[in-house]
């Protein structure tokens, strides 16, 4: 039987799971005349693979139909965001390559599908946090001074959140090695305590694993990473940490698309500028860890700009800049 696409329904899998997969799935199907040529096992192992992914977009429509609140757009990739993967290669040097059909390049890691989940919720908790502090004092900021004086508290508020979040990722950390370049790197620069404390010590190293773990699986906030430590200046940081920091911050937000992002780099600012001019310790840290990084090997690859310039929330600096060389020599012309 064929559907309005030329594809035909193999005899194998019965009408009614046929009737509720999308066509991008209905094509990758294999018919009754390949089915033939398969090792029996082989065949077996096909159909039951087939089915457990109909199953679970069986229970996806369900927990759909169940739902209070419709299912955003933005929760469904269209069939063409869709790339059947390829092979994967483990490169000496370390890292994942995902090689997958219809693009030259490999992409930089490995999506896993359970660290996925629980760094998509782990980045949901902590915009919502962001987000619900930052439309509380967005339009009374005087209230921020009167919390100056309990100050210390956010310490420990920032060490209990730390470990809460760190408890979520603990037992799915992958080994360093298997990290993408530029947040192997990363690890590196977090790894290299410099006199702290105990506990400063403790919240440094789960700061490292939480922080690698996210971006590593989040490539959204991996590219913008990688982009706004491009633009760090170390001697600045060295004369005006607070200054410089919130440069580099103005930068990327002016890079952003959305007003939602744009205020929660708001929100990041506000926090760089109050709380690291009280924690001496965490701003300590932070110039430690980004005076140790090779900038070289945290920049943007060509595998990584592959996939970066899809994105169209966000305006990389190195498209920026090519858009500024494109202005300037069409200028010239004129």
């Amino acid at each position: 039987m064929e559907n309005g696409n030329g594809v035909i329904k193999p005899s194998w899998l019965n009408q009614e799971t046929y009737d509720i997969l999308p066509d991008f799935w209905r094509e990758r199907l294999i018919d009754d005349k390949i089915a033939e040529s398969l090792d029996p096992k082989i065949r077996k192992l096909v159909e039951e693979y087939t089915m457990k992914g109909v199953t679970e977009f069986s229970l996806i429509n369900i927990t759909r139909n169940m739902k209070e609140i419709p299912i955003h757009p933005s929760e469904i990739p269209p069939p063409d965001d869709t790339y059947p993967l390829l092979k994967v290669e483990f490169p000496s040097e370390g890292g994942v390559l995902s090689y997958q059909e219809g693009i030259e390049q490999p992409y930089r890691g490995f999506p896993f599908f359970e660290v996925v989940e629980k760094i998509d919720l782990i980045k949901k908790v902590s915009r919502a946090s962001l987000s619900g502090l930052y439309h509380s004092f967005k339009t009374r900021r005087w209230l921020l001074f009167t919390l100056l004086p309990a100050v210390w508290m956010f310490k420990n508020l920032l060490y209990a959140g730390t470990y809460a979040l760190y408890r979520m990722i603990e037992r799915i950390r992958i080994k360093p090695r298997y990290y993408s370049q530029a947040i192997r790197e990363l690890y590196r620069a977090f790894s290299f305590p410099q006199g702290e404390n105990n506990q400063m010590l403790e919240l440094r190293l789960m700061l490292r694993d939480l922080i690698c773990m996210i971006l590593e699986f989040d490539n959204a906030y991996r590219f913008r990473a990688q982009d706004l430590l491009e633009e760090l200046n170390k001697e600045s940081l060295e004369k005006n940490p607070i200054k410089e920091l919130n440069r580099m911050f103005t930068i990327v937000q002016g890079r952003e698309k959305t007003q939602e992002i744009k205020d929660t780099w708001t929100l990041i600012k506000l926090f760089n500028s109050v709380y690291l001019r009280f924690d001496r310790k965490l701003k300590k840290m932070a110039v430690n860890i980004l005076k140790e990084l090779d900038i070289e090997k945290i920049k943007l690859t060509v595998e990584d700009k592959t996939f970066a310039g899809k994105r169209k929330d966000y305006i990389f600096g190195y498209i920026d800049r090519q858009n500024v060389i494109n202005k300037s020599l069409q200028t010239t012309r004129n």
